[in-house]
């Protein structure tokens, strides 16, 4: 059997949930088997989705760096690179400036990238604005853009591009409200000539470096005259022909422009929370009065580390009697609640009042088993803090320095008016969490009025949010779209 064959195999282990097998079969591999040195990189991926699927960040981390090493087909070293980046962002102690060196590591995979030619100068009675993204799918970026698309289309023509062919029912919604178009079974430059022929002024990617950042080798070739990105994507996307980036003051106060490679959209708030048809229907549940204080964790678990978990500790440790509950926002998946709890056992923490489970279709219903939820950090939630306010549940979190997703919590509580449960510092962080649980009456009996509040904030206020987007787009066209003119 060659290598290519056990590499066959090996694929067909892990689409099946052999795990552990892979890895080991992977490890035996390199180590005995004469592969050739420019196909390593299909094992470092390998091994990549099987950290992805273990919830071993760390791993998965090294594994696509290693991969977007090695590799020699520069489409696919961009994909291991992206999912590198995004990654990253849950990195413990990665400074600002460690970080933007890896962006600017990625921007060089785009040095010898040529853009389609100029398209025709065409002034169009109302301007033509484009999303991209691999998917529109019901999603938790979806609960951002829905009102976005819905309102824009009033004043302009908008178009949705997505990568692949795949529809729910969200997706249909969509389709009697924009242009939609599906983008599948075609290269990455008939993508974008698909863009440029239907000539949009402006392209607003919702991918970023997720997904593999397909959406931006399609913006590599300059399908639009203006591109932005936001929304969909937390951070820079660290390529020159990304021309700007929605945003707030919250999420890049004054000082950080230098890590951007784009130009800052700062609108007064960079998020439109708009909940999806379930969220309206599920009632935010009562909790017993002799319940334990419950705090909850209902978030992807690559995004829970070692330093997360110390605190969480520490809080339980001065509230013997509190529990915590740690949900995956992803997956259905055992092995992943097996990595979480070595985690918790390697950290001696207090693993009878903490109840790890594994990610549920119908989640939502779960709100109704905690008091308080905790963020993550330093990657910390954005569309997870939206959706426990929203049913009920108030969030503490913890405003990051180190980079754009580390204030996503931050921003959202702050559209949402409860800057007071925002933190600076982990010790502030726990004392906001004790307090809370010790004031847990106030809390529970506050549960049906966090909705109201929510829907009368600046999170959810539609009409605010489209101006604000608009202007900036408009002001944005203003300066850069003259050459098309």
């Amino acid at each position: 059997m060659s290598w290519m064959d056990d590499y066959t195999a090996l694929r067909e282990d892990i689409h099946q949930g052999y795990i552990y097998e892979a890895i080991e079969g992977i490890l035996y591999l390199r180590a005995h088997e004469e592969i050739p040195t420019d196909e390593q990189w299909r094992f470092s991926e390998m091994m990549g989705a099987c950290c992805g699927a273990l919830a071993d960040t760390e791993g998965a981390i090294a594994a696509y760096f290693e991969a977007a090493t090695e590799d020699k087909f520069l489409r696919s070293q961009r994909q291991h690179f992206s999912n590198y980046l995004y990654l990253c962002h849950a990195v413990p102690n990665l400074t600002p400036k460690e970080l933007k060196a890896q962006f600017d590591m990625y921007a060089t995979l785009y040095r010898h990238a040529e853009p389609l030619p100029a398209r025709a100068a065409v002034q169009h009675e109302r301007l033509q604005i484009g999303f991209l993204a691999g998917h529109f799918l019901s999603s938790s970026s979806s609960l951002f853009y829905e009102g976005l698309l819905r309102g824009l289309t009033e004043q302009y023509d908008v178009c949705a591009y997505a990568l692949d062919d795949r529809a729910d029912a969200f997706t249909e919604s969509l389709r009697g409200i924009v242009n939609y178009h599906a983008l599948a079974n075609v290269s990455i430059e008939e993508q974008a000539e698909r863009i440029r022929a239907d000539e949009i002024d402006v392209l607003v990617d919702l991918g970023g470096h997720t997904d593999g950042g397909m959406t931006l080798m399609v913006l590599a070739y300059r399908p639009a005259p203006v591109q932005i990105s936001g929304i969909g994507w937390f951070a820079t996307t660290g390529v020159p022909f990304v021309d700007g980036f929605l945003t707030d003051e919250v999420l890049s106060p004054a000082g950080t422009e230098e890590f951007y490679s784009e130009q800052l959209l700062r609108l007064p708030h960079a998020f439109h929370f708009t909940p999806d048809a379930a969220m309206r229907v599920s009632e935010a549940a009562e909790r017993p009065a002799d319940a334990p204080v419950t705090f909850g964790v209902f978030q992807n678990f690559m995004k829970i580390n070692e330093e997360c978990l110390k605190v969480w500790g520490r809080i339980l440790k001065k509230l013997p009697k509190a529990q915590l509950v740690l949900q995956d926002a992803v997956l259905d998946s055992p092995l992943r609640v097996t990595t979480i709890l070595e985690m918790i056992e390697g950290l001696k923490l207090p693993a009878k009042r903490i109840f790890v489970r594994t990610g549920k279709r119908d989640y939502l219903k779960d709100y109704g088993d905690i008091d308080i939820a905790l963020d993550t950090f330093p990657y910390a939630g954005g569309a997870s803090t939206a959706t426990a306010l929203y049913m009920g549940v108030p969030v503490i979190t913890l405003r990051g320095e180190t980079h754009h997703g580390a204030r996503l919590g931050a921003t959202m509580l702050t559209a949402a008016g409860h800057t007071e449960w925002i933190a600076d510092d982990v010790h502030t962080y726990e004392r906001l969490a004790i307090r809370m649980a010790e004031d847990i009456g106030s809390v529970r009996l506050n549960r049906t009025s966090l909705r109201a509040e929510m829907e009368s904030s600046a999170l959810m206020d539609g009409e605010t949010y489209l101006v604000a987007f608009t202007d900036e787009i408009e002001r944005l066209w203003a300066e850069r779209g003259d050459f098309v003119r």
